[in-house]
C-alpha cells in the first residue's frame, strides 16, 4: 500500500504539544517549508522544536504561535541575518529557549537513535548549557571516570524534505549532499514518526543510493516546491528577495503583520505544493 498522502492530512497528524523535528541544511537550504505552513494553516500549538540549526521553518511557527520551546543548537537564518520572529518573541517569556552544543545535541539524537537511555559524554563539561537543561554526570566503571551523562532526545515527529522518494518511503540520496546533510537520516531513524516531503515521487535511481528504507518512514509527501522560500540544490535555489523584502518584514512587523503574511502566503505558480 502506498504511503503518499495529502500535505493537509499529514499535517494533522501532529497533535498539539509534540516534539517535532525538522531537517534542513544551511539557513535557507531544504528545508520542510511547506509542511511548517501547513501546521500553521492548521492551528497546531504548544510544539517542542528538536533543530540542529533552526532557521525558517522553525521561525514561521514561532510566529504563528505554535511553538512552546526550541531545542536547537542554534536558530537564525545564517548569512542572511537573525531570525526575526524568534528575536522577537523571545524577550516576552512566550517561549522556552534550550540551547545545546552541536555535539552534546548529536549525542542524545544518537542515543535516541540506539534505544539507550542516555550516552556517556565530554563536552560542554561543567557548562551554563548543561546546569540549564539539568543533565546529570555518571562515573565509568572501568576507569572511575566522571563523564556528562547526555539523555536520550525524545522525538514524536521528524519531517524532511528531499528531493526523490518512492511510494514506500525509499529515499534516493543527492547526486552532491549539501550541509550536514546526514541529519536527516538522523532524526529520521530516531523518530517515533518520520514524514518525508518531496519534489519527486519514484524509484531510486541508484539502490546504492539509498538514504532510509522504507520501513524508516511512516508517510511520503508529493509536495514539489516545498521548500520555498529556501532552496533544494539541483531544483530551485533560495528566494532570497522574498525572504528578506518580505517574510523579515512582516515577521519584524509584528503579530498582525505576520499573521497577515502567513494568510496570503503560498509558493509561486508553476511552484506549488500537491493539496
Amino acid at each position: 500500500m502506498s504511503k503518499v498522502i495529502p500535505i493537509a492530512e499529514a499535517a494533522a497528524l501532529v497533535p498539539d504539544g509534540a516534539r517535532i523535528a525538522f531537517g534542513g541544511g544551511g539557513a535557507a537550504m531544504r528545508r520542510p517549508m511547506a509542511f511548517a505552513r501547513a501546521l500553521a494553516v492548521r492551528g497546531v500549538r504548544g510544539l517542542h522544536v528538536i533543530q540542529f540549526l533552526a532557521s525558517v521553518e522553525t521561525d514561521l511557527l514561532i510566529g504563528a504561535g505554535a511553538v512552546a520551546s526550541t531545542n536547537c543548537t542554534y536558530v537564525g537564518f545564517l548569512e542572511h541575518g537573525p531570525a526575526p520572529n524568534f528575536g522577537r518573541i523571545v524577550p516576552s517569556g512566550k517561549l522556552q529557549v534550550n540551547e545545546y552544543s552541536e555535539y552534546m545535541f548529536t549525542a542524545s539524537l544518537r542515543a535516541t537513535d540506539m534505544g539507550i537511555p542516555f550516552i556517556p559524554w565530554k563536552t560542554p563539561w561543567r557548562s551554563d548549557l548543561v546546569e540549564h537543561l539539568g543533565f546529570e554526570s555518571v562515573r565509568d566503571p572501568y576507569s572511575d571516570a566522571e563523564l556528562l551523562a547526555v539523555p536520550a532526545i525524545q522525538v514524536d515527529f521528524a519531517v524532511i524534505h528531499t528531493g526523490r522518494v518512492d511510494e514506500d518511503g525509499f529515499i534516493e540520496a543527492p547526486d552532491e549532499p549539501d550541509l550536514i546533510w546526514d541529519y536527516d537520516y538522523l532524526i529520521a531513524r530516531a523518530a517515533q514518526t518520520t514524514i518525508v516531503c518531496a519534489e519527486e515521487i519514484g524509484p531510486p535511481r541508484d539502490p546504492a543510493r539509498v538514504a532510509l528504507i522504507g520501513a524508516e518512514v511512516a508517510h511520503v509527501v508529493h509536495a514539489p516546491g516545498g521548500a520555498w522560500p529556501t532552496g533544494l540544490h539541483p531544483y530551485y535555489e533560495p528566494d532570497v528577495e522574498h525572504l528578506h523584502g518580505v517574510y523579515v518584514k512582516a515577521a519584524r512587523a509584528g503579530d498582525a503583520d505576520f499573521a497577515a503574511y502567513l494568510a496570503g502566503c503560498d509558493a509561486p505558480q508553476g511552484n506549488r505544493v500537491d493539496a
